[in-house]
């Protein structure tokens, strides 16, 4: 059972100390994903290249590297017309493109991956743990961090990097989306408690399935998880009173939400 905390966790910055044994660049990238990500910095802000420089001591060349590798990811737009970077911003539009791929993804994923994989319970178990600490304290920046490496143990069984690497792009921007359905649903306590007490369900459903090494059912539920990033963030549309005329998915994936919400 979950705590029904009053808000939650602020979340501590990272800083360039946080990430000895790692280069520059490769701090600057995560501090500024993690920023973007827990909506620090707000969808269409202008990303000072200065800040790079003087907080992270970077060259100008490493700092763009910065920030072409986030342009890569999908969190930054580089505008040269416009005097620099840019945080990508939330557009209702884009959610629908989003979902689409990370269903494609979990989809492939339960036809694909292998159950029998060295240490995958035991992974996937431990990894648990801690998902039901950060639910508890509504740290919602560790929470998808955390659910992003639950779900790349699986991505890992393929053996296949490319898709691996793809993989971690769509649940990275995905774990934007959940950043923002979260904070929305602060309004609704109730709500958002029956919702995280359902998603900690799934993952134990998950690893138990792994556990007994039914494939076929974890073909099953595994898209099923994936979908209810769309029924969250469906409510949170609905709740706000987005136009009646306008949709943000295919017409067959609302459909098949909404039958989700009742």
């Amino acid at each position: 059972m979950t705590r029904t905390p009053s808000r939650p966790t602020p979340r501590r910055k990272r800083s360039p100390e946080d990430t000895a044994g790692v280069s520059q660049v490769d701090a600057a990238v995560e501090f500024l994903r993690a920023r973007i990500m827990d909506l620090t910095l707000e969808p269409g802000s202008r990303i000072d290249e200065r800040l790079l420089i003087s907080d992270f001591g970077l060259g100008r060349t490493p700092a763009r590297e910065a920030l072409n590798r986030l342009a890569m990811e999908g969190f930054v737009q580089l505008r040269a017309n416009r005097g620099g970077a840019f945080v990508a911003p939330l557009g209702f539009e884009d959610f629908g493109q989003l979902i689409e791929a990370h269903q494609f993804c979990e989809a492939m994923l339960s036809h694909r991956l292998q159950i029998d994989y060295p240490g995958l319970l035991e992974k996937l178990e431990a990894i648990q743990q801690r998902y039901v600490v950060a639910v508890n304290q509504r740290d919602y920046l560790r929470i998808t961090d955390i659910n992003t490496e639950f779900h790349m143990c699986f991505y890992e069984t393929m053996r296949n990097q490319l898709i691996a690497d793809y993989a971690l792009k769509i649940l990275r921007l995905v774990s934007r989306v959940l950043n923002w359905t979260y904070r929305n649903e602060l309004p609704e306590t109730e709500h958002q408690n029956e919702q995280f007490t359902l998603n900690l369900a799934q993952h134990d459903e998950i690893i138990d399935t792994v556990r007994r090494k039914d494939l076929a059912k974890l073909s099953v539920i595994l898209p099923e998880h994936a979908a209810y990033v769309q029924v969250r963030l469906i409510h949170i549309l609905n709740r706000r009173a987005v136009r009646a005329d306008f949709s943000p998915f295919p017409p067959t994936q609302k459909t098949e939400a909404e039958h989700i919400i009742g």
